[in-house]
C-alpha cells in the first residue's frame, strides 16, 4: 500500500492559519528517522503559555514540506537574514515571515523551531 505526499502548499497554509487564528507564537518540528511530529507552542504574557501537539507523520510523506520550509530557510541564509518567508497562495496574507533555530541532539535527532 503507497502513502500518499502531503501538499505542502495546503499543509503549510492551514498550519500557518491554525497558528495564527489560536496565537501560538512557535511551531516546533520534532524529527527522527522514522517521524516528525509538529508541536504548537505559545509563550505569552497575553494570552498564557501553552503547548499543543498539532501532528505526527512518516518522514517520507512529510518531506515535501520540510522541502519547503528547508527552501525558504536556504534563502534566507543566502541573504544574510534571520527571518525566512513561506509564500502560498492559501494563506489571507500571502506570505508568512519566521525565524528559525536549528537544535541538533545526535542521533539522527533534530528539532526545528520557527518563531512566527
Amino acid at each position: 500500500m503507497t502513502k500518499e505526499k502531503i501538499n505542502p502548499n495546503d499543509f503549510l497554509s492551514s498550519l500557518f492559519h491554525y497558528a495564527h487564528d489560536f496565537n501560538f507564537n512557535h511551531i516546533v518540528f520534532d524529527a527522527n528517522r522514522y517521524k516528525i511530529s509538529v508541536n504548537l507552542l505559545r509563550k505569552s504574557a497575553t494570552y498564557g503559555n501553552a503547548e499543543l501537539f498539532y501532528v505526527s507523520v512518516d518522514t517520507k510523506e512529510f518531506s515535501p514540506v520540510m522541502s519547503a520550509i528547508n527552501g525558504a530557510i536556504e534563502i534566507a541564509e543566502l541573504e544574510g537574514s534571520q527571518q525566512a518567508t513561506v509564500k502560498t497562495t492559501n494563506l489571507d496574507r500571502g506570505e508568512q515571515v519566521f525565524q528559525f533555530k536549528l537544535h541538533e541532539f545526535g542521533n539522527g535527532k533534530y528539532s526545528l523551531d520557527l518563531s512566527i
